[in-house]
């Protein structure tokens, strides 16, 4: 029998529009060029400005901004709600100098194997705190694209990881881990994030499109006769399988073509543009940040259909009316989440600039301990938003061109008790092993025992992950007769 019953029930939705505003967040310009452009062809209460306008005083209003800010973080008194006021104007983006635009820094980097896997990781449909442990697994992917990390291992590295982040509190499980890891198996190219070889020719197969007894022998090979195949022992496996010899030639012929490195693919090449986010020049003994917005189109609303909106075409019918309405609507939430995003972004840029402030007068050294969490409280907003701001941005310097991420790190303690950034410790890392006897290479031990005495108290094990992160190899491959 069918019954009808009523009940109360309380949820939490997310409104459309603060979707709309992290999702633009998240993007890169270059993206977000593409998303504006598709959002013009999609509606019509949508139109862009030919000529870009610029506001006279928005030097004056950035400098005021980043003193206020300075405040801020000395007094934890300044509030931020007065830089959301005004009415609707548009969207106008700034005005900056393109002589002080280095085009060939657009070229800097190459298009890398991680930089790949993270771009299919951010556009696919895992959650905010899955695609936080993906970061991890992808990050921990050797040069030859196999994942050499326990999940037990990666658990650990997780909740040192979190520390500062919105994921503070969270509780990380080796499940939650094996799920994301069987998820970033299915990106390409195929057999990335194996645990060995033969989980990686089966990653292949499981994906391949050839036919079904071929794939299963295959798979039999790969998952039972291993060694076999490895010494090409023909008749012992086709006695085994029952197969002929022209099958156990055809399906190592078809395993022989598998990928063993999938780390080494066509993304290694040197073809990937970075466009800078944001621009940080001294002028005057003084810093101005502004977005690298060149390329984007500046936006605003269609007069006319406003009018028609307006009830002032009596022709038009209130189906239309309506329609209209529901564009206008869209329109205004766009152009309110460019305008977010924008603002977000030079306040995040504003405290980088503030705490590594030594890092900027020192041309690249000096970097400090900060971590997402310090961002989020000197202006007044959650962590997650600190995150996606930073995520696959970059700022262009006068001495180069730095991801947003890069100015994060946890830090350690010396002997004297000063806290260092883990990034510095690379960087003098780097410089021991530049200067080492090339006969006799430091060992891992020997650069502990280095560190130790320069005052930075560090394991072996921290000492071997910071090498392979800079992708220096082991002392005995170092090792050169000449």
């Amino acid at each position: 029998m069918i019954k009808q019953t009523q009940t109360q029930k309380l949820s939490q939705k997310i409104l459309p529009q603060i979707i709309q505003r992290q999702n633009l967040l998240a993007v890169p310009t270059l993206a977000l060029e593409q998303m504006i452009k598709s959002e013009l062809e999609e509606n019509p209460l949508l139109e862009e400005v030919n000529e870009r306008e610029t506001d006279d005083n928005q030097d004056d209003e950035l400098k005021s901004e980043q003193e206020l800010l300075a405040d801020k973080i000395k007094t934890e008194e300044y509030n931020w709600d007065d830089y959301y006021s005004g009415e609707y104007e548009g969207y106008k983006t700034m005005e900056y100098d393109p002589d002080n635009f280095h085009y060939e820094d657009t070229w800097k980097e190459t298009i890398t194997m991680h930089d790949n896997l993270l771009n299919q990781l951010y556009h696919s449909t895992l959650d905010d705190k899955q695609i936080f442990i993906g970061e991890e697994i992808i990050g921990n992917l050797d040069s030859d694209g196999y994942l050499r990390e326990s999940n037990l291992e990666l658990l650990e590295e997780l909740n040192i990881r979190k520390f500062g982040t919105e994921y503070a509190d969270e509780k990380f499980s080796e499940e939650e881990i094996e799920t994301v890891i069987k998820y970033v198996q299915q990106f390409e190219p195929s057999g990335i994030a194996a645990r060995n070889l033969k989980e990686c020719l089966l990653i292949q197969l499981e994906e391949s499109a050839i036919d079904t007894g071929l794939k299963r022998s295959c798979i039999d090979i790969i998952e039972n006769y291993f060694e076999e195949l490895r010494l090409r022992n023909y008749e012992k496996i086709g006695k085994d399988l029952k197969l002929s010899r022209d099958k156990v030639v055809n399906a190592f012929e078809h395993i022989l073509k598998l990928n063993p490195k999938p780390g080494y693919n066509e993304f290694e090449e040197d073809h990937n543009l970075i466009y800078p986010d944001l621009i940080v020049t001294k002028k005057d003994n003084e810093y101005v940040i502004s977005l690298n917005e060149k390329i984007l189109p500046s936006l605003k609303i269609n007069k006319e259909y406003g009018q028609v909106i307006s009830g002032k075409n009596a022709e038009v019918n209130d189906e239309a009316k309506e329609f209209l309405s529901n564009k206008m609507e869209r329109a205004k939430w766009f152009i309110d989440a460019l305008k977010s995003r924008r603002q977000t972004m030079l306040k995040v840029m504003n405290v980088i600039l503030i705490r590594q402030f030594s890092f900027f007068e020192n041309n690249g050294q000096g970097l400090k301990p900060m971590i997402e969490k310090d961002v989020a409280e000197d202006i007044d907003m959650d962590i997650s938003t600190v995150s996606r701001t930073v995520r696959g941005k970059y700022v262009q310097t006068d001495f180069g061109v730095y991801e947003l991420k890069y100015f994060f790190s946890n830090s350690l303690t010396t002997d004297e008790g000063e806290d260092i950034s883990t990034k510095e410790i690379k960087h003098k890392m780097r410089e021991i092993i530049n200067s080492e006897d090339k006969k006799k290479p430091l060992t891992d031990d020997k650069l502990v025992t280095i560190l130790n005495e320069m005052g930075f108290q560090i394991a072996r094990r921290t000492v071997a992950k910071y090498r392979e992160a800079m992708k220096i190899p082991k002392a005995r491959l170092r090792r050169k007769l000449n």
